[in-house]
């Protein structure tokens, strides 16, 4: 079940950086992604001048176990230019400190 699809990690760095909400891509992040992408786009009208309250249960350690597939998403996405002042680009090393 921990295994993320890379449009389930697309997801969940875009709304990161949309929302400021850090999602885990485990239960938290592949719960919203089902329901926004799936839910509401096949019954919208369930859900037609409704509240929607969806509860984040945490888990955000777990995007330490996908810190590789996560970066590559925030690197195309982000509107955020990481400065590379220790060279760890430049090196091919990517560590985040």
């Amino acid at each position: 079940y921990a295994v993320s699809t890379q449009e389930e990690l697309d997801f969940i760095t875009k709304f990161a950086i949309e929302t400021g909400i850090v999602l885990d891509p485990v239960y938290s992040g592949k719960a919203l992604h089902h329901f926004i992408t799936h839910e509401l786009d096949e019954h919208p009208d369930l859900y037609e001048n409704s509240n929607i309250l969806f509860w984040h249960t945490g888990g955000s350690l777990g995007n330490y176990d996908k810190i590789d597939a996560l970066s590559s998403t925030l690197k195309t996405s982000s509107p955020v230019k990481r400065l590379d002042v220790y060279g760890y680009e430049k090196n091919n090393i990517f560590e985040f400190s």
